[in-house]
């Protein structure tokens, strides 16, 4: 598996939740950063097992699931165009299902902000067996959803389809 692959879309993870993708690569992976701009970096085993902790268990299944297909069919919008797609995807079908369970969470951020984060939960009835989603959202968006002001599948439905490939 490309390990390029992976570090775009921990870069694009860490974006989305800290605001600073790619220096947090360098902060809490050591990769350096002319590697991963030319598209050289390479992981240990150690580095492997740091990158994969970014993502919730599903959101790393998709990430390898859409780095193998980026190795096999590239995607013209790109490869983190192509995880967002999948992602967003998902959330729509989940959010369709009745087994469906949906939180906000406000994360502390180093620069002394909160995240508001909207986490969608899929469970299976068996202990253990569940699946999240995790998306970042304004904080007046993350007020409107956890006052019920504002229906979070329509919500979704403005706000999740594919993202437009740039």
């Amino acid at each position: 598996m490309n390990d390029q692959t992976l570090l775009e879309l921990a870069a694009l993870t860490l974006q989305t939740r800290d605001g600073e993708g790619r220096a947090q690569l360098v902060d809490q992976l050591h990769v350096p950063i002319a590697a991963v701009l030319a598209g050289d970096a390479a992981l240990t085993d150690v580095q492997r097992q740091k990158l994969r902790y970014l993502f919730t268990d599903y959101e790393w299944m998709l990430a390898q699931k859409v780095a193998v297909l980026e190795e096999t069919a590239r995607s013209e919008q790109g490869v983190t165009w192509r995880y967002q797609n999948a992602k967003a995807t998902i959330a729509m079908a989940w959010l369709a299902n009745a087994k469906v369970t949906t939180a906000m969470t406000q994360v502390p951020q180093p620069n002394g902000t909160l995240a508001h984060h909207l986490r969608i939960k899929r469970t299976y009835g068996v202990h253990g067996l569940e699946d999240i989603l995790d998306f970042v959202v304004p904080k007046p968006v993350a007020q409107q959803l956890a006052t019920k002001k504002l229906d979070l599948l329509t919500w979704a439905a403005a706000q999740l389809p594919a993202p437009q490939p740039k």
